[in-house]
This record gives structure tokens, C-alpha cells and sequence, in this order.
């Protein structure tokens, strides 16, 4: 074995060690950004659903049915 290659392998250790640290920020960084994208995409879901349902409101209130509901509820109410 050359006499080289013993130091060379004792250097190698460290930058190992740094590089496979530096590999596990990375991967806790992103799984952190996987898991707010995933809050983000629920509350996105959230804000569809209620302006889906506003938007079945409007229709229902602005629609010629609620308005006569409306006059046929007042001449009940006389």
C-alpha cells in the first residue's frame, strides 16, 4: 500500500461527513417545503369550495325563482 494513500483516506473522512450533513439540511429543507405547499394546496381547496358555494348563492338569489318566492312570502305574510 502507498504511503499516500493513508493520509488521503483520513482526509476523505471529513469531507464525507460535511457533504452527507450538507445533503441532510437539504433534504429536511425540502420535505419543510413539501409540507407547507401541502397546507397551502388545503387552504386553496378551502377558498374554491367557498366561492363555489357563493357562487351558487348568487345564482339562486339573482335567479327569477327567488324573486318570486319572495312576492308569494310577502302575500302570505298579508
Amino acid at each position: 500500500m502507498s504511503p499516500i494513500l493513508v493520509p488521503l483516506l483520513a482526509l476523505c473522512i471529513p469531507i464525507v461527513a460535511i457533504v452527507l450533513r450538507a445533503m441532510q439540511k437539504l433534504q429536511d429543507i425540502e420535505a419543510m417545503a413539501q409540507a407547507r405547499r401541502g397546507q397551502q394546496d388545503q387552504r386553496f381547496r378551502c377558498y374554491d369550495d367557498l366561492e363555489r358555494r357563493v357562487t351558487q348563492m348568487e345564482r339562486h338569489v339573482t335567479s327569477p325563482e327567488f324573486d318570486l318566492n319572495r312576492k308569494l312570502s310577502q302575500l302570505a305574510q298579508r
